[in-house]
């Protein structure tokens, strides 16, 4: 097989494995006492993973915590930073969970979605434009549009908010795990992500966040016994004891099991290098592009190197059918409708040769009368 689906859900690594037949293992032999004892006691997992996430996004360990789902931990970011004065700004083709959640939190505030919550282009001028009108106070943005793997400049973006004193989210995704970041350095005020896509921490693997220094005293918007300070957990206090940091912003106790595999695959990335992830991924996605336009497909994905993230996207009007028989050959790509078939390489397990095979049975079949036009869903 071509696995060729990592932005949607990452391959099962030999240690996420090895992790969670480990964790099995300390519940059956510790029970309780697994919250505190033994080499891994899983009282302290998520600030352990948010240390290990925090070398992917170049941030101190204090200011990222494992937690949660990305649209969990989306509400939770504009539950403490957004103040529900002034707009908010996503982009126009924002994947529907950031939508969904910017939308009720609007509502909680008795705001109206129709007015409260505008749209621009993924395009960095644009954007910028729609800063200076004074009309937002909060955006949330895509690092990586995930449709068409457009890298979004997160530096200048930045730097634009903070001008027009804009609280900025950014959804990362589709680069966390396979991008660069410099998120202290950059002073982003917040971030938020999945486990399962490049971090291949399982299917619904637990998420994470990024909270600024600057927002480390702010109350949590939303707030659970875990976002305590661990030595308050069993205190009964009437009023949340915050712990320092990221942390304080979890709500329910940690899962685990699904902790356990994320712990393990951010540190296998992490130890390998995000600047040797970045420069081996860039290579095998323009390797991929050259080939596919070499046989006549068109690229929605652009071209230079600062403005692609890790996937590679091609138009096609037949792309979910195209997409079907390139599975049947046991090659694994995606589709997103209407019309794009969305390539993932990833540098440690696809090889140049899986890129110049994908794309020779693409246009193989593109020509060919072997695929199908019935409708169905590809994930």
């Amino acid at each position: 097989m071509i696995y060729l689906d990592g932005n949607s859900l990452g391959l099962c690594t030999h240690e996420a494995e090895a992790a969670v037949l480990r964790t099995l293992a300390e519940w059956r032999e510790w029970a309780i006492h697994g919250w505190t004892e033994g080499t891994h006691p899983w009282l302290f997992l998520a600030e352990r993973t948010g240390a290990q996430l925090a070398r992917l996004v170049g941030a101190g360990p204090e200011s990222v915590v494992a937690m949660g789902s990305i649209t969990v931990n989306l509400h939770q970011l504009l539950a403490t930073l957004y103040e529900g004065e002034g707009k908010v700004l996503i982009e126009q083709g924002a994947f529907p969970t950031d939508r969904y959640a910017i939308q009720s939190q609007l509502q909680l505030r008795g705001l109206s979605a129709s007015e409260a919550l505008e749209a621009a282009a993924a395009n960095e001028d644009e954007i910028e434009g729609a800063f200076a009108t004074g009309r937002f106070s909060c955006a949330v943005l895509p690092s990586v549009v995930y449709t068409t793997g457009r890298l979004l400049d997160m530096e200048r973006l930045t730097a634009a908010a903070h001008k027009h004193k804009i609280i900025l989210l950014w959804d990362l995704a589709h680069s966390i795990g396979i991008v660069p970041h410099q998120l202290d350095a950059w002073g982003c005020d917040g971030a938020f992500w999945c486990g399962y896509k490049w971090l291949a921490a399982g299917p619904g693997s637990v998420g994470g966040l990024y909270l600024n220094p600057r927002h480390h005293n702010k109350t949590p918007g939303m707030q659970g016994w875990f976002g305590s300070r661990k030595d308050t957990l069993f205190a009964n206090d009437e009023t949340l004891q915050p712990a320092d940091g990221a942390a304080r912003l979890q709500l329910g106790t940690s899962h685990v099991l699904s902790l356990a595999p994320l712990e393990a695959t951010a540190k296998v990335l992490a130890d390998y290098g995000i600047e040797r992830l970045r420069a081996e991924s860039l290579a095998l996605t323009a390797l991929l592009r050259n080939e596919a336009e070499n046989a006549g497909f068109i690229i929605a994905t652009p071209r230079e190197d600062s403005q692609r993230g890790g996937h590679i996207a091609i138009r096609h009007p037949q792309a979910a059918a195209l997409c079907r028989a390139l599975r049947r050959h046991e090659v694994i790509p995606d589709h997103r409708p209407p019309d794009l078939i969305r390539f993932a390489p990833h540098p440690l397990y696809t090889s140049e040769d899986d890129c110049r095979k994908t794309i020779a049975l693409l246009a193989a079949l593109a020509c060919g009368e072997e695929f199908d036009d019935e409708p169905g869903l590809v994930p």
